[in-house]
């Protein structure tokens, strides 16, 4: 006898919360007598290959300076490219990164930020695959762009972080009327990730 009152109890319990969770996940009213729910699944294949690459949100030069100068005078910013999570991937394979400008053209493969008010104005910049760049380092627009962009980094584990560092000239300012070209600049790096057989 106790064992069905707590049953009963039980029962009663759990038809409350469910009829209290149904009240607040959806509605339907006297002009709405009928609703959708969305239901979802996945399957996952035990042996695919699952990664997760992680590109930076931002890369921000901040406030660039006219230089006195027609000299170089380079603003470097450094960022990260990391291989989050890696899962199943063999051997032989590599998680390949590949970066471009989000405009770039056969003709025309370099990197660019452009004034956000006047589209016509804008400065190239260069990016590296390294944090610290010496003067035998290539930027990867001397390479050849591919469909997906300038190979930057061939992730094999979990973990691995790739460095780069993008490079802006302000040489580029020298001899302009600031006022004139004075504002926010910005642009986009697309990143493009593939696996790759070696």
């Amino acid at each position: 006898m106790k064992t069905r009152k707590i049953l009963a109890l039980s029962m009663a319990v759990a038809t409350m919360v469910t009829a209290s969770t149904a009240a607040f996940a959806a509605e339907l009213t006297l002009s709405s007598t009928t609703g959708n729910t969305e239901v979802t699944a996945n399957i996952q294949d035990p042996g695919a290959v699952n990664y997760i690459i992680t590109i930076p949100d931002k890369v921000d030069f901040g406030t660039l300076t006219q230089p006195e100068t027609d000299t170089d005078s380079f603003k470097d910013v450094k960022f990260t490219v990391t291989a989050t999570k890696i899962e199943n991937l063999s051997d032989k394979n590599r998680v390949a990164v590949a970066v471009k400008d989000k405009d770039a053209t056969v003709d025309d493969d370099q990197f660019y930020i452009t004034q956000k008010t006047s589209p016509n104005t804008k400065l190239m910049y260069l990016v590296y695959d390294t944090d610290t760049i010496g003067e035998s380092d290539n930027h990867l627009a001397e390479g050849v762009m591919g469909n997906d962009g300038y190979d930057f980094a061939y992730f094999k584990n979990q973990g691995q972080i790739a460095a780069g560092t993008i490079r802006l000239n302000q040489k580029q300012l020298y001899g302009k009327n600031i006022a004139e070209i004075a504002g926010d600049y910005s642009g986009t790096m697309v990143f493009t990730s593939s696996i790759l057989t070696f």
